[in-house]
């Protein structure tokens, strides 16, 4: 199956066999500022518009990012009650190697890599703000290593610690540990998809990233840090967004959050009300 893709995107297939093919090429969770990612809102829209399909082919090539849609997005695959064969082109890093874990089987390029770590967040407030959502992050850890747990028959001290150390596991690292089932070999599509996991903007903000995906991720080297579309594209000087704060950012009108996670949740009370309904719905 070829899948070349040389810019972020999220599409569905409907193969002649009757196999509906996910390609997660994007973030995990919508982009404020171009409305881009993947949903489990526009992953439902894509299911209910295939019509009939006997299983499903999840490609994945993505950085990860919001947790909750993470999550949801691996309740709603699961909740098809059809064979999942996920295969990771590039990276599922974060929120994407959790979608990862619906597959029955798990194929990873030889060169492709899984990353896992705790959840994170923004908070404003005072002392005591800051332990609620201490906590909270807590607990949204616990839910998405219970995923872990679950797949790969890890102890949850040792997926705890893997996830402490932010860790970026290489395919026979996770065919070991359970995480994958198989490894493709000689998969024509491994290359360029690393070359677009190398791009993401995302993963300039973990700490742990592997030198082959810092070439174009990494700070410094004079790259912007702003996610308009020209600004991605190299070229500052037609950046529209409304201001940017990017100490690299040539643009004297742009001042937006540059490389900021902006759908990142800063009101406590609404992490607090979804991380009860992910508890309500374990039980």
């Amino acid at each position: 199956m070829k899948t070349r893709v040389s810019k972020p995107t999220f599409r569905a297939a409907l193969q002649t066999d009757g196999t509906l093919e996910l390609l997660v090429y994007e973030d995990i969770g919508q982009n404020f500022w171009d409305g881009g990612g993947v949903t489990a809102k526009s992953v439902k829209q894509q299911i209910d518009q295939a019509g009939p399909f006997s299983r499903i082919a999840l490609r994945i090539n993505s950085p990860g990012g919001d947790a909750f849609e993470g999550i949801a997005i691996y309740n709603l695959l699961r909740a098809q009650k059809k064979p999942i064969d996920v295969f990771v082109d590039g990276i599922a890093a974060s929120a994407a190697s959790v979608i990862a874990m619906a597959g029955d089987s798990i194929t990873m390029g030889n060169n492709a890599m899984l990353m896992i770590h705790n959840a994170w967040s923004m908070c404003a407030g005072d002392a005591s703000d800051m332990r609620k959502m201490a906590d909270t992050l807590d607990k949204v850890s616990a839910s998405v290593a219970q995923t872990y747990i679950d797949r790969a028959k890890l102890s949850a001290d040792d997926v705890k610690s893997l996830m402490d150390e932010e860790s970026w596991l290489s395919a026979q690292e996770c065919v070991d540990k359970g995480l994958a089932t198989s490894i493709a070999k000689d998969d024509e599509n491994d290359d360029a998809a690393m070359a677009l996991a190398s791009k993401f903007k995302a993963l300039k903000h973990l700490r742990n990233v592997p030198e082959k995906l810092r070439a174009d991720a990494a700070d410094g080297d004079g790259a912007c840090d702003c996610p308009c579309d020209s600004c991605m594209d190299g070229d500052c000087s037609g950046c529209n967004c409304g201001g940017c704060d990017s100490e690299n950012c040539g643009a004297d009108a742009c001042n937006c959050v540059g490389g900021m996670e902006a759908s990142a949740p800063t009101d406590l009370s609404a992490l607090e009300a979804q991380v009860q309904l992910i508890e309500l719905a374990s039980r």
